[in-house]
């Protein structure tokens, strides 16, 4: 499972980074701007993308929304420090999964990238993230 963390804020990507790593069977790659975060986007087969709001050098709802066109089973999390109702359905109707506002607790992670059993030991985080895309389909 390739993990994409899209995120200026270099203290929380990394935070959200060690997070992901414990999981079995998912690879990290990290980018705190759209420029770096298209680049792997199009060299890496990307599974999930955790995806910063306001990026310095664009808008992250606007970079998932393209992703999710060209990749539809892609899990996809938008997270900002807004509460913007119009923004979350703006989101929502845009195919992307999640929607988090900062800040935000693990189980809040979880519950968006809908695996509440994630911290299960019986299976891989890719096992799990698996079972999600097949739910999807």
């Amino acid at each position: 499972m390739k993990v994409l963390i899209l995120e200026q804020e270099k203290t929380f990507r990394q935070s959200l980074m060690n997070y992901m790593e414990r999981f079995n069977g998912f690879e990290i790659f990290t980018a705190p701007t759209c420029k770096e975060g298209i680049s792997i986007f199009e060299k890496v087969p990307i599974d999930m993308v955790l995806c910063g709001h306001k990026l310095p050098d664009g808008d992250g709802l606007d970079i998932l929304k393209g992703w999710v066109k060209i990749k539809p089973g892609l899990i996809s999390i938008l997270m900002t420090v807004y509460n913007d109702e119009r923004l979350k359905q703006e989101a929502k109707q845009a195919g992307i999964r999640g929607f988090l506002e900062k800040p935000f607790d693990l189980k809040q992670l979880e519950d968006a990238l809908g695996i509440s059993d994630f911290s299960s030991p019986s299976k891989t985080g890719e096992e799990k993230v698996k079972s999600i895309q097949d739910e999807r389909r």
